[in-house]
């Protein structure tokens, strides 16, 4: 049998601790080490008696264990009673004064000495500051990519000492300042925010310990390690990925992020199989797949659109947490889904001027329609697109398309030029001169010109935006004419071309597409 580090006299408190219902978090802080971590599972081991041979060590005494504890000195720490007492179940959080101070006993000389000292969960800092963000982001982020874990303000490290030689490793000092006490949660929230992502989930608690108050931070494991700096702070440069280790938050080692890298991928194969195996058993044509972010219910093939004012409306609902899972959040989808309309007949991204062009000129529409409108108004900086074409597919008249546009976004220059062209006081027409106006006799007398090159693109742009009238002519005719034109352009670096065919197309936009009136 090998040599075991834990006494015969530990391992029975240990077994009358669990006998009292003391949870493993709070028993194994009476019994860390610096020089000897105890965790949950060697607790365990111990109380289903397959630790060496403490099946054959018997429990400790109801008095043992309560002078055990009466050792510790903490009068008001919450100690389960003995069996048989009627008490309600009492919570043991990270941050419950019962386990913080069970972190900490009391030496013959009365210093108070943090029990596990620095390890690969645990790190002590003499001060805090919130300006000085660096020293303990660090920190942070490193517990976060590891297990999770303690930082203490207001305790010496490991390498204290005094002038005289007294070992001061781990002794409480106390916090000097106010910044920890004062400390918001919002402001701890915004710089852990800002510096790194994804964020941590950090809880903050003080204790007091003969009138020496001690500042704890307690750090979550992310789900999503690793976590990364994200900006310059101090010594910490923007990418950096931390890891604690026994004694130090230092930069990752390549092993330990391959490592933790491929656990997150084998958590999300573990969470994606339920999906497939549903999948599987449904089959592909009853199955849709919903993106929340953009508002899509996908099969691909047919997307079904979410429409924007049904998509602000839903919303997750924590409901608990599985029972596999601590901690796993049960959601469930509120809100009514139904299809946004016909007019969809591809995927859904991000409306550009190209693709903002080219659907008008394909006649076709990806997005909801008055997206391409409101687009338009809100976010290009072209002076010239199609609007009529998408206030058609939308059902909308000129006064309603006016009155859309006026409640958008965006500059009030641009949204009154837009409007102004709902209305008809503002079109694309221009007279053309030179070879365009010889152009547009033609195409006039339908004799429509085969554009070889940007110039010739260009030429024929200039010439619609002289069109009058667009009777005589197939809409497809033009239209495809002109998306010819946009191809030639597209071979040309002279950004005057494009805006000429944005022109053009807005020209034939009035033409063929706008409400009867002005124009």
């Amino acid at each position: 049998m090998g040599k075991r580090s834990i006494t015969d006299e530990e391992i029975a408190l240990i077994k009358a601790m669990l006998h009292r219902g003391m949870r493993n978090a709070t028993i194994q802080f009476y019994f860390n080490r610096p020089d000897r971590p105890v965790n949950s599972g060697r607790i365990t081991n111990i109380g289903d008696g397959t630790y060496s041979d403490s099946a054959l060590i018997p429990m400790a005494g109801d008095a043992t264990l309560d002078a055990f504890l009466a050792g510790f000195g903490q009068a008001s720490l919450v100690v389960p009673p003995a069996p048989g007492a009627q008490v309600a179940p009492a919570r043991c959080g990270p941050l419950d004064r019962e386990t913080l101070l069970a972190m900490f006993q009391q030496d013959a000389d009365g210093t108070w000495r943090f029990r596990p000292g620095e390890t690969d969960a645990h790190e002590c800092k003499a001060s805090f500051r919130l300006r000085n963000a660096h020293v303990w982001l660090r920190a942070v982020a490193a517990l976060a990519n590891n297990r999770g874990g303690y930082i203490l303000f207001g305790v010496h490290d490991k390498d204290a000492a005094c002038a005289d030689g007294v070992d001061k490793s781990f002794a409480v000092i106390g916090l000097t300042g106010s910044d920890f006490a004062n400390l918001d949660p919002a402001d701890l929230t915004s710089h852990i925010k800002a510096k790194l992502d994804p964020t941590p989930r950090v809880g903050a608690a003080t204790i007091e310990l003969d009138g020496k108050t001690v500042g704890v931070l307690h750090v979550e494991q992310h789900p999503s390690r690793p976590v990364i700096a994200t900006r310059q702070e101090g010594d910490i440069r923007e990418g950096d990925i931390f890891f604690r280790y026994p004694g130090q938050s230092s930069r990752i080692k390549y092993g330990d992020l391959r490592t933790m890298l491929d656990e997150r991928d084998a958590i999300a194969r573990q969470q994606i199989l339920p999906m497939v195996e549903k999948l599987l058993q449904r089959g592909p044509d009853r199955v849709l797949l919903a993106d929340l972010e953009e508002g899509v219910l996908d099969d691909g093939k047919r997307p079904i659109t979410i429409d924007k004012s049904l998509l602000d409306q839903l919303s997750f609902i924590r409901e608990g947490e599985f029972n596999e899972v601590a901690g796993a959040p049960a959601l469930r989808l509120i809100g009514e889904v139904r299809a946004a309309g016909e007019e969809r007949i591809g995927s859904r991204g991000v409306v550009t001027d190209v693709n903002l062009l080219t659907n008008f000129l394909n006649r076709e529409t990806l997005f909801r329609p008055v997206e391409y409108i409101r687009f338009a108004v809100e976010a290009s900086h072209a002076e010239w697109l199609p609007i009529f074409y998408f206030a058609q597919a939308s059902q909308l008249d000129r006064a309603d398309l006016a009155a859309f546009i006026g409640g958008l976004g965006g500059s009030a220059k641009r949204r009154e030029m837009f409007a102004s062209r709902a209305m008809g006081t503002k079109a694309a027409f221009k007279k053309p001169v030179g070879t365009p106006a010889t152009m547009l006799q033609e195409i006039e007398l339908g004799l429509l010109p085969e554009p070889a090159n940007s110039k010739d693109a260009n030429n024929v742009a200039m010439a619609i935006c002289g069109l009058v009238s667009p009777e005589g002519f197939e809409p497809a005719t033009l239209l495809d004419l002109l998306s010819r034109c946009v191809a030639l352009a597209s071979t040309d670096s002279k950004g005057g071309i494009m805006s000429n065919i944005r022109r053009a197309a807005c020209r034939l936009d009035e033409l063929l597409f706008a409400p009867a009136g002005k124009g």
